[in-house]
């Protein structure tokens, strides 16, 4: 007799693509945008198009409202419109997608790409899912002329799904803190980069706090370093928890923190320090040592105007000189 699926096994059946902002922190957490055509991708996107024997091969990365092709065969476009793209259907499952015929598909039949250039008339592609279960995009083979796939395509096509992640997942791990598991001072000055990038077009603003433990040398030389980096651990937990999935929190070296509040205001800000060292005062660190810690934290917003990343970090680390020289445990913005 068959079971009716339980309520969670039905919830791991759907790909979280409608929490867009998680996505997309998903997407900037393994670094995908940042990737030109690589040796590493075009292996993989020439082994599928050999095996297939299709005409076009492509890794798609989706954004919020672009398709981005990072690896390719076949294929001159390097982007388009989200909502053109084939794979932004694809995204929306777990399974291969296969359409064996684009004229008998109410999907796709009067997509741009069928009625025009290049004329696709058959289309698989496989998710790329992270391990928390995310869909940044696909592997995908195209054709100008119908084609029946066969369970060996299937096959094919995830297989080379999984080397992507594989890649991609590698690199992930190369971007965090390797002690805390938040991000290194590597990706956040990619992040940071990104973000202004990203408001010299948006004319918004964002805020970058620099976040330091007071008279940390203390907690090493009277407890140890072993207990210093689990004090680091579970203060870089305290952080992560009083921040949005789409702020970007960072180490970047001792016991010095970052994080980059996105579409945030100054004023905003001061409210969002605060009580993130009130929240550090108030909780205890390292079990039954019961550490006590103080923070101090510098604030800078910034938006369009500001031409460097060095300039942003620059006034961010002047605004904690600030709050340290003023006495500790306070914020200061600049």
């Amino acid at each position: 007799m068959n079971q009716k699926p339980s309520v969670v096994q039905i919830l791991k059946s759907v790909p979280k693509v409608l929490t867009s902002d998680s996505r997309i922190m998903a997407l900037l957490r393994h670094d995908a945008l940042t990737y030109s055509s690589e040796a590493s991708f075009d292996q993989i996107t020439r082994l599928l198009q050999l095996s297939l024997d299709m005409e076009m091969v492509a890794i798609s990365l989706i954004g919020d409202d672009k398709q981005m092709l990072k690896a390719r065969q076949g294929l001159d476009l390097a982007q388009c419109s989200r909502e053109t793209a084939f794979c932004n259907i694809a995204i929306r499952a777990y399974e291969p997608l296969v359409i064996e015929d684009t004229h008998r598909d109410a999907r796709v039949r009067d997509n741009p790409f069928v009625t025009g250039s290049p004329f696709l008339r058959s289309y698989i592609g496989a998710p790329l899912t992270t391990a928390d279960g995310y869909n940044l995009g696909t592997i995908c083979a195209f054709d100008s002329k119908p084609r029946h796939f066969i369970p060996r395509d299937f096959d094919i096509v995830r297989t080379c799904a999984e080397l992507v992640m594989n890649q991609l997942e590698l690199r992930s791990q190369a971007n965090l803190d390797f002690l805390t598991n938040v991000y290194n001072r590597r990706s956040f000055v990619s992040g940071l980069d990104r973000e202004l990038a990203r408001l010299r077009r948006s004319k918004g603003t964002a805020v970058l706090a620099f976040l330091d433990i007071d008279h940390f040398k203390r907690i090493n030389d009277t407890f140890g370093h072993p207990v210093g980096d689990r004090v680091l651990r579970e203060l870089a937990e305290v952080v992560t928890g009083q921040c949005r999935q789409t702020d970007l929190v960072a180490r970047l070296g001792g016991e010095e923190f970052a994080v980059l509040l996105m579409d945030s205001d100054l004023d905003t800000a001061k409210l969002w320090a605060d009580r993130m060292r009130k929240q550090v005062a108030e909780s205890r660190f390292d079990g039954s040592n019961a550490i006590k810690l103080t923070v101090s934290l510098g604030l800078a917003e910034f938006g369009e105007t500001q031409t460097t990343s060095d300039a942003i970090t620059h006034m961010a680390d002047s605004a904690l000189y600030e709050a340290k020289r003023l006495g500790r445990n306070r914020v200061f913005a600049s």
